[in-house]
């Protein structure tokens, strides 16, 4: 019997036990969608049945109503983290579920979190008592009050902000490893950045928050002071002296890296004294004594004369490690995913370059050699001897890339209302274009478009025109008649107003960058659609002749992990015959999960360096979904997507189509940030005024 038919057969059966239960004066929630947008009762039972089996003799109805009261991720989340606790233990599975639903509502993400992994700590070690008392006593960790521990799902989003001003490219930051002891965990594989979970060194919030900041930059500084040009040696000097070798160069590296904070990040530098001070540690400042310590290999060889001489170091507290397989494995990944555009290396040649066996010395020079090969420094013209060309590195490297990594994919956060939390990398979505390119319309000789284009010039034609020149200056390139006939036509002449009587060009131009997120959800078909292209269409060819930064993306998707964005036109981009066709093959798709797609592009807007920055959100209706991302969830998430825009200085707008727009858009954006139309004839004239007054 296949999955479906059991399924059906479920179903029918728990609606006959419903039945019953409601005859007998039971729920009849069970019948109904749950309270919060959840699933239903009844669905909640068939996988409940389906994770803890249908003949358990466990009271699952009594789960289920629990559940109901849940929103759909929090449900999902129950059911995920049910699955990992009966893969460890059937039994503590299900004293997890007689109280999951109540915790959850009562703890704090970060409570709720620490009290699950306190539970598989323990489990995992053997301790079935700890676990089950662990489960019972879930009140103790709502009677929590720790207002001093700083949590990395709280700062996140912060930090990968500050990182990629920085860095100027993505460097996701991920929760590290669990360490042994109480030493705090933190790391990188020049690809992302690992921190713990929480920080709870000090007494304060101030200084556990302040520690995750240096603890990024530390990370960051490894990347760029290249640490990892060391990792040959570091694998011979692990082979030989162990754990201490690796702690010495810790230290010494840290110490290194902190000069390099020093002299770019002066503000951070003192964010790392009073870290210092704090924890009374006797900080070894003349440790380099003068040498030149640019270069990794100052490191490498104060490592190599502290150990023989037995000198001992402190442990500083923002102190990170150097996780060699993690580091090599990362490497090796890079190299694959470069050399197929050339050449594919064989595994000897990885070798030589990973130090896998080999000299360190020669380990640094070929990975020194492949990291200037890669950056285009040099390109082979033949294949040397072992080499042989390949197209299997790229299917390697996807399936061993993490979902942080996947080409054109990224994650972003989604507050859950119900839980007043943000979900961490709750959405994936991806980069996508339309493979069905149409042939572009015939729209010159359209009469009410050659109106439309022209209206829109003249305003456009008029903006540029009002800030090109300024009017009664003192001097200036031409004369200004009509403050010279005002001056003449004045009762005095003694007055200075024959002194204002130029014109001078504004040398100032116009920085202004707009990015316009065009809603693809399915509810545009038709002559929706039709109008989004043409006013799409006027737009760009418009713009064109103004000099603004403009870039065009609509956006769609179904769930979570199906968000899209579909390029139209980016910042890079002229308006060119290929936009003019992407533009026409603009088509609607599925549904509007606003928020992701509002977050995306303004990180998008965010790398531009336009002093004006506008994110322009065209829509048709309130955001919704396949699953639980409709009514408040949906809106609350869309509103916080857009303070966040705000909080990058940008200026979110949205244009919108529904006649019930005024009941929700004053509470997502505030007032002046919105406009109704009703005309969507009028579409391309309404989008141009709206520009001209946020462009001046």
């Amino acid at each position: 019997m296949g999955l479906f038919s059991r399924l059906l057969e479920k179903l029918d059966e728990s609606n006959k036990r419903n039945l019953s239960l409601s005859r007998k004066g039971g729920s009849l929630e069970s019948k109904q969608t749950g309270s919060s947008g959840g699933m239903s009762t009844t669905e909640l039972l068939i996988r409940l049945e389906l994770v803890m089996g249908q003949g358990s003799g466990l009271p699952l109805m009594d789960y289920a109503n629990e559940m109901a009261k849940l929103s759909h991720p929090l449900q999902l989340f129950i059911f995920s983290q049910t699955s990992e606790l009966s893969d460890l233990s059937y039994g503590h599975a299900n004293e997890f579920l007689i109280v999951a639903s109540t915790a959850l509502v009562q703890m704090e993400q970060k409570q709720y979190e620490r009290w699950l992994l306190r539970i598989k700590q323990a489990l995992v070690a053997g301790d079935d008592d700890i676990a089950t008392e662990q489960i019972k006593n879930y009140l103790d960790y709502t009677s929590e009050r720790d207002t001093n521990t700083a949590y990395l799902s709280d700062l996140t989003y912060t930090l990968e902000k500050l990182v990629y001003s920085i860095h100027k490219s993505e460097l996701p930051i991920v929760e590290a490893e669990l360490s042994s002891g109480n030493k705090l965990m933190s790391y990188t594989d020049n690809e992302a950045l690992y921190l713990p979970i929480s920080i709870a060194h000090f007494k304060n919030y101030e200084d556990n928050h302040r520690l995750y900041k240096v603890l990024t930059f530390q990370l960051l500084g490894q990347i760029h002071c290249q640490s990892a040009q060391a990792l040959g040696t570091l694998n011979e000097g692990f082979r030989y002296h162990g754990d201490d070798y690796l702690k010495v160069f810790s230290t010494i590296e840290t110490l290194r890296i902190d000069q390099y904070i020093k002299r770019e990040f002066p503000g951070l530098w003192r964010d790392t004294v009073l870290l210092h001070q704090n924890a009374e540690t006797d900080y070894p400042e003349n440790i380099f004594d003068g040498a030149d310590a640019k270069s990794v290999e100052a490191t490498l060889h104060l490592t190599a004369s502290l150990l023989e001489s037995g000198y001992k170091l402190p442990f500083l507290v923002y102190q990170s490690s150097f996780q060699l397989d993690l580091m090599a494995h990362v490497q090796k990944l890079t190299m694959e995913r470069k050399a197929p555009l050339i050449l594919n290396p064989t595994t000897d040649v990885y070798e030589e370059m990973l130090d896998t066996s080999g000299d360190p010395k020669t380990a640094d020079r070929g990975y020194l050699r492949s990291l200037k090969d890669s950056q285009g420094d040099s390109v082979l013209k033949s294949p040397p001897p072992g080499w042989i060309p390949d197209s299997s590195g790229a299917v390697e490297d996807e399936q061993h890339t993490t979902k942080h990594h996947e080409k054109g994919v990224y994650y972003y956060e989604e507050w859950d209302t119900s839980l007043k939390k943000y979900r961490k990398d709750w959405c994936r979505l991806k980069e996508a274009v339309d493979e069905d390119v149409v042939e572009t319309m015939d729209l010159e000789n359209n009469e009410a478009l050659r109106h439309a284009e022209h209206r829109i010039r003249k305003t456009f034609d008029q903006l540029v025109n009002d800030q090109k020149f300024i009017r009664g200056q003192s001097d200036g390139d031409e004369i200004d008649i009509d403050a010279w006939v005002s001056a003449r036509s004045g009762k005095s002449k003694d007055t200075d107003d024959y002194e204002n009587v130029y014109i001078r060009n504004n040398t100032n131009n116009r920085d202004v960058a707009i990015m316009f997120a065009v809603d693809l959800s399915g509810s545009t078909a038709g002559w929706k659609n039709t109008m989004i292209k043409q006013s799409t269409w006027l737009l760009c060819k418009t713009l064109a002749r103004m000099g603004d930064q403009y870039a065009v993306y609509g956006f769609s998707g179904s769930g979570r992990s199906n968000c899209r964005v579909y390029p139209v036109k980016t910042f890079g981009e002229n308006y060119t015959k290929s936009v003019k066709s992407r533009i026409f093959s603009m088509k609607p798709h599925q549904y509007t999960r606003m928020g992701v797609a509002i977050r995306h592009l303004s990180m998008l807007l965010g790398k531009t360096t336009a002093k004006t920055r506008i994110l322009f959100v065209l829509t048709d209706g309130r955001p919704d979904d396949v699953d639980s991302y409709r009514g408040q969830y949906g809106v609350d998430d869309t509103r916080l997507a857009l303070n966040e825009a705000k909080a990058l200085s940008l200026k979110p707008f949205v244009l919108t189509f529904d006649k019930e727009g005024a009941d929700y858009l004053p509470y997502m954006l505030g007032s002046n940030r919105y406009q109704l139309i009703t005309d969507i004839s009028q579409l391309p004239i309404q989008i141009s005024t709206i520009y001209k007054q946020l462009t001046t």
